[in-house]
């Protein structure tokens, strides 16, 4: 049975909740001020008893569940006393539920304070239905603050501290997008800004789809007795030895097949990969009566432009994702107008409608439809001069050129235009893998080892 009454109680005998779902008091200075000039004008709630630090219970003085911040005041402010209303007879789960109320109406938690609250009395036996009653949050406020729950704490307490890495709610709601905790863990612990943590989280999410879609087209493969392709096969693609029979892309929403002709085909030296964004099937080239020796220098100059190429439309898929505002704008606009432009005059680049309609068509004018054209010209009146120049960007970085030369020595000016491109992206969250950074500094194995142009 609650009972509660009404007493003045000594700052001594009264212990911080160890469950109190906010762990920071914050700056109390103003609230001292105040206290020490009108006193304290609205009780704390306590309960009998306290848990010492070992988390043990001692039934002896009294615990506080509302006014955490007022008592902090109240002992700043030099009071040996303090209005205390005394309730007897609240359970674990009434008292939790009490302080989360409390904080919630006047927003004193931190996004991960909340989550971990909304935890805490889940796993006293609460439901989501009864959390949103308790707390006025919308049951999908709730599931996402449970999903927050689930990242590493000491991970969103460091960004939280963070005045540089601004961490925001839409940045939370971007790792949820991922379904392996570990790897929503990993991309909180690795993105530097709020961009690039909501950049590297679309692409750990896209590639979790990736994953999943390739794992179907594995199985059917395997099941009509395709083997997986040695180390040795994938090194050997374009030396002529092996002709690819069916490629499935990775992104494709359209549902993974292995068409009756291509099982009735399938030979016991085919052989499947998986290769960046596709699963491949391959066979045997027929053997040709005179073969000669592939150019270790040529293998190593197509292995390079086929990773040129793999950044490339990781590039597309990039500023695609600021065009279509699935990634956050941008404040410093001019002067990001003005980088852009200084780095298309650097490139040398063309610029023209043309290349704005491509990014829509995929196509060049002369094979695109006229409605498809006119389709394009319409996105492209309703965007934003930014977006514009990205587009154009994005053409001109495809049109650098080689980043080495016929001898695959690497070629620092090229490699230098596309550095400062890349610059420009980094406003959105742009992130290197490490074989990219490579790539453009010229330190990567397949580059022939002689001093630079």
């Amino acid at each position: 049975m609650r009972t509660e009454t009404a007493t003045m109680l000594n700052v001594d005998v009264l212990h911080e909740h160890p469950q109190n779902p906010r762990k920071s008091i914050g700056d109390v200075s103003e609230l001292t001020e105040s206290i020490r000039k009108n006193g304290i004008m609205q009780n704390l709630t306590v309960i009998p008893g306290h848990w010492d630090d070992s988390g043990n219970f001692h039934e002896d003085e009294y615990t506080l569940l509302i006014g955490h911040r007022r008592f902090n005041a109240a002992k700043a402010a030099g009071l040996t006393e303090v209005p205390c209303r005394i309730v007897e007879g609240m359970d674990e789960k009434e008292q939790l539920s009490t302080m989360l109320e409390e904080n919630m109406q006047r927003a004193d938690l931190t996004i991960w304070e909340q989550a971990t609250g909304f935890q805490l009395m889940l796993d006293l036996g609460d439901t989501e239905e009864g959390l949103a009653e308790k707390t006025g949050f919308s049951k999908t406020t709730i599931r996402h603050r449970l999903n927050i729950a689930k990242l590493d704490g000491k991970e969103i307490k460091k960004k939280e501290q963070d005045d540089s890495f601004q961490l925001t709610l839409k940045d939370l709601y971007e790792l949820e997008k991922i379904e392996d905790i570990k790897t929503r863990n990993k991309v909180l612990k690795d993105a530097r800004d709020s961009r690039e943590l909501a950049w590297k989280a679309h692409q750990a999410a896209e590639q979790e789809k990736m994953d999943k879609r390739a794992a179907i087209i594995i199985k059917l493969l395997k099941a009509a007795g395709v083997k997986e392709a040695p180390e040795k096969v994938t090194h050997e693609m374009y030396s002529g030895k092996w002709e690819t029979v069916k490629e499935w892309d990775l992104r494709s929403e359209k549902e993974p097949k292995l068409a009756k002709a291509t099982q009735a085909d399938i030979q016991s030296d085919w052989l499947w990969y998986r290769y960046y964004g596709s699963v491949k099937l391959i066979k045997p080239t027929p053997k040709k009566k005179e073969k000669k020796e592939v150019d270790p220098t040529e293998k190593n100059k197509k292995e390079l432009k086929k990773k040129v190429k793999e950044l490339m439309v990781k590039k597309h898929i990039f500023i695609n994702e600021v065009i279509t505002g699935k990634l956050d704008g941008i404040k410093e606009e001019y002067e990001t107008c003005e980088q852009l432009w200084d780095v298309l005059v650097n490139i040398s680049t063309y610029l023209g409608p043309s290349e704005l309609r491509r990014f829509f068509t995929g196509k060049a004018d002369y094979e695109a439809s006229q409605e498809a054209k006119d389709e394009a010209d319409d996105k492209i009146s309703k965007l934003h001069l930014i977006q514009k120049m990205l587009i154009q960007l994005d053409y001109a970085m495809d049109n650098v050129g080689d980043l080495m030369d016929w001898r695959c020595r690497y070629n620092d000016s090229k490699a230098e235009q596309l550095v400062e491109a890349f610059k420009i992206l980094k406003k959105w969250g742009w992130a290197f893998e490490d074989e990219e950074i490579n790539i453009l500094d010229g330190t990567h194995e397949l580059y022939t080892k002689e001093e630079h142009r």
